[in-house]
């Protein structure tokens, strides 16, 4: 039997840049096409990409080569397209739409949602919205205790600014607009902002200046670290990669100097 030119072979592989099986699966497929020797299946595929068989072989068994490819022309089997295995290889894996159900909804099947906004879905309800909320709300019971327990029950109206209250005010009175719906908040600090929070604190610092390395600190962490990424989510827009971490290093130093001075929180 005879063997299949070792150069030839070599050549080909290099230049298909497939393994040995899958030359062997293509050689596999041109003898089904037309019934021939194995090493001649190998020689038609490397005639058909371009390699000179002359170098190698001798005139008659070429020209063989060449008899055979036309019988495979006239059978109906075109020369293939160049093989893009090897590029195909190197392409990344296309990323799969990310599943999120909300409110009962696959968002992937609303039409013209992209699916961009399916993947910020999953990352910011995985990461940010919890984030922010439980450090809203944190600032929120931490302003009431230490206020209550300094000014009494009726803190809010005695220890809090004006301004501040002119802005819940403003929010409850907007909400009646709207009967059909449940209240914004039970308390009267669930109306304003995070602005406003570091105002009440600022306001009464002598009453929170145990609990904080100094003024500076909380008011870059609330108005800084927090509210202006919280500015971008309020109009539902995601936050990338940096301004996520950034709002959970802020919240893990927030939890961090709250746990370390427990002892001084009413």
């Amino acid at each position: 039997m005879a063997r299949t030119n070792p150069q030839i072979k070599a050549a080909l592989l290099q230049n298909l840049g497939v393994t040995h099986q899958r030359l062997s699966q293509r050689v596999t497929t041109r003898k089904r096409e037309l019934p021939m020797s194995t090493p001649h299946a190998v020689y038609t595929i490397a005639h058909e990409r371009g390699i000179d068989l002359l170098k190698h072989l001798g005139n008659e068994e070429t020209a063989e080569v060449r008899r055979l490819l036309t019988e495979l022309r006239a059978a109906g089997h075109p020369a293939p397209a160049a093989d893009n295995s090897k590029q195909r290889a190197k392409r990344p894996a296309a990323k799969q739409d990310v599943k999120v159900s909300i409110a009962g909804v696959d968002v992937g099947t609303i039409p013209a949602l992209s699916p961009t906004h399916a993947r910020d879905a999953k990352r910011m309800s995985e990461r940010v919205y919890p984030t922010l909320y439980v450090f809203e709300n944190s600032v929120r019971d931490l302003i009431e205790r230490v206020l209550a327990a300094a000014y009494g029950k009726d803190w809010w109206e005695t220890a809090v600014p004006g301004a501040v209250h002119q802005t819940a005010e403003k929010h409850k009175k907007d909400e009646q607009k709207d009967p059909w719906h449940s209240p914004r908040g039970r308390r009267p600090i669930d109306y304003v902002l995070l602005t406003d929070l570091w105002a009440i604190i600022k306001h009464r610092w002598a009453d929170f200046k145990l609990l904080f390395p100094d003024q500076a600190w909380v008011q870059s962490l609330i108005t800084n670290d927090m509210n202006v990424s919280r500015r971008v989510l309020a109009h539902m827009n995601a936050l990338p990669a940096d301004d996520v971490s950034n709002i959970e290093a802020a919240f893990r130093k927030w939890a961090k100097q709250l746990q370390a001075v427990e002892r001084e929180v009413p």
